[in-house]
């Protein structure tokens, strides 16, 4: 077995994790990146280390958020050598998704103290920024993946590469969707009115439907095919909304 070297510079270390041929030589380079990173930190006067339990914690909280906003950014500068300013991505829109991303595995993790759901949301993201995918798709993506096992995210990640989709076309551009909805300010309750509107207009056209003259019918009709189709469309994200809580 070839003995591991031990980087000196981050730069090193970052090359000889993207260059890793085995997921225990990249994870142990992984720790090297985060072993100078913190060396970096100490040199610069940062306390990753502090006494106080509460002030420990939130401590660790802010360094790991930094240090995955610094990888971030390291794969996006990769990305960005020999390209020309108007071909490179945008900062803003990289730091907007980025933060929006973390902020929801927090608020996941906070909900399921468990699930491991800031490190797995931020494996997702990272690997698929790594994988060539805009900061916008890969959130979506690593939103639509969710709290995936090591093996059901390779798969999913291969699915991605080949397909563009984790499992399919329509089950992501539906989860997509409902995504886009959730994150609008009161996006959950827009749907859910949305849906009684719907049930009633429904409800309503049915009524009508017999007493209806031959100059009404019509548009009776397209009013229940409406309602109807409004219902469907609201259930279908209700339903993915539900899945979505535990992803």
């Amino acid at each position: 077995m070839e003995e591991r070297r031990i980087p000196e510079t981050l730069e090193e270390a970052y090359g000889l994790r993207d260059s890793a041929d085995s997921l225990p030589d990249r994870d142990f380079y992984q720790e090297q990146v985060y072993r100078l990173r913190r060396e970096e930190y100490r040199a610069r006067g940062i306390r990753t280390e502090i006494s106080s339990r509460r002030r420990e914690r939130q401590s660790a909280l802010e360094f790991s958020r930094e240090m995955f906003f610094l990888e971030v950014a390291e794969i996006m500068r990769r990305r960005s050598e020999g390209l020309s300013p108007g071909e490179r991505p945008s900062q803003s829109e990289v730091r907007r998704y980025t933060s929006r991303l973390d902020t929801h595995a927090f608020l996941k993790q906070l909900a399921s103290p468990h699930s491991g759901a800031v490190e797995l949301y931020r494996r997702n993201y990272l690997e698929l920024l790594r994988s060539g995918k805009s900061a916008k798709e890969a959130y979506y993506l690593s939103r639509v993946i969710g709290l995936a096992g090591d093996r059901e995210f390779q798969g999913a990640l291969e699915n991605v590469q080949q397909t563009g989709y984790p499992k399919g076309r329509l089950p992501y551009a539906v989860e997509k969707a409902a995504i886009q909805i959730r994150d609008l300010p009161g996006g959950m309750i827009l749907i859910l009115l949305t849906f009684f509107a719907a049930l009633f207009a429904f409800v309503w056209a049915t009524r009508e439907w017999g007493e209806a003259d031959s100059g009404t019918l019509f548009f009776v009709a397209l009013g229940l095919v409406a309602a109807g189709g409004l219902m469907l469309i609201s259930a279908v994200f209700i339903v993915t909304f539900i899945r979505s809580i535990n992803k």
